[in-house]
């Protein structure tokens, strides 16, 4: 099991000291509680508590610092909550809005053009709302908040327990975690943590640190160590050559086997010793979906080509006009 020490211990080259995630608040000024059809007014000015973000949507954005107010929500599942601000009209007030999740700590919204937030809730619990002032503007307004279930009283975050495996991925390796998995990762950082009978795995954005592929978490030495859960360092165990070389010459996420239906992945096949043998991967943004073959001549995959339909038979034979 994880400890707080070795979450905010510097452990591996990969690590970052000091990373810092999406939104650290100066807590000196408690959030102000929404419900729903809550109108409020509010006022950043000189001495108003000051937060670092950064806009989650844009890869490798910079952190940011900027004066404002921290606002907070229960929300339901499925609920579609509606949030405006709106700057007094003598306020010169040029409004950010964050949206976060009080549960995971990411940023699930992100908007400085229009001073509005619509946002469909994915998971019952609270939520974060930052009201800052772009390029130090400052000013009064009100925030308005609407589409919650009314009398929902959310879990408080502070007595959930939290997954340590995500926060050490985002606290010592500087991963911006997924909260699922998608169905496609060969564009992603996938982590596996095998843990007695169970193996966990989490999806990431890479980073400069961290490029895309597969990786397991070695608690002996507490480093995240390319491959799948097993195959990394028993010499005696016998390894796939041409899975390998997919992986590691294509950047293809293999599948240990391939499914039914394989129109939405990249089929390979490939012959070697008057045998072909048949992998299945995810599509990246090399090699799209659809069926290849490996030449070992040229070391390539060749996409295959379609048969083109006859038009017009003759004594057998197909003509393609």
């Amino acid at each position: 099991m994880f400890t707080q020490t070795v979450i905010n211990r510097i452990a591996t080259p990969f690590a970052i000291s000091g990373f810092i995630l999406s939104i650290l608040t100066n807590t000196a000024t408690a959030a102000t509680t929404l419900d729903n059809n809550d109108s409020v007014r509010g006022f950043i000015q000189t001495n108003s508590s000051s937060f670092r973000y950064r806009n989650d949507l844009i890869p490798n954005a910079p952190m940011e610092t900027a004066a404002g107010e921290e606002y907070r929500f229960n929300a339901q599942q499925g609920d579609t909550v509606r949030i405006n601000v709106k700057p007094e009209d003598s306020s010169s007030l040029s409004p950010i809005l964050v949206l976060s999740s009080s549960q995971t700590g990411n940023q699930v919204l992100y908007n400085d053009k229009t001073n509005l937030l619509v946002y469909q809730v994915p998971m019952s619990g609270e939520y974060k709302l930052l009201v800052l002032g772009r390029n130090n503007t400052r000013g009064r307004y009100t925030v308005s908040i609407s589409g919650i279930t009314p009398g929902l009283i959310a879990d408080n975050p502070s007595n959930q327990t939290p997954d340590e495996r995500k926060q050490l991925l985002q606290n010592d390796f500087g991963l911006r975690v997924l909260e699922n998995c998608p169905s496609a990762t060969g564009s992603l950082v996938v982590v596996s943590f095998p843990e007695s009978d169970q193996t966990y795995t989490y999806c990431a954005n890479p980073n400069r640190f961290l490029q895309t592929g597969q990786y397991t978490y070695d608690a002996s030495t507490e480093t995240l160590k390319p491959g799948r859960p097993g195959t990394q360092t028993a010499s005696n165990q016998t390894t796939d050559p041409r899975q390998e070389k997919l992986e590691d010459e294509y950047g293809l996420n293999v599948l240990d086997t391939c499914p039914p239906a394989t129109n939405s992945l990249v089929v390979i096949s490939y012959p070697e010793g008057g045998q072909t043998y048949r992998y299945c991967a995810d599509p990246n943004r090399v090699f799209s979906a659809g069926n290849y073959t490996y030449n070992a001549i040229t070391q390539s995959l060749e996409p295959v080509k379609k048969p083109e339909a006859c038009t017009v038979q003759v004594g057998g034979i197909c003509i393609v006009r």
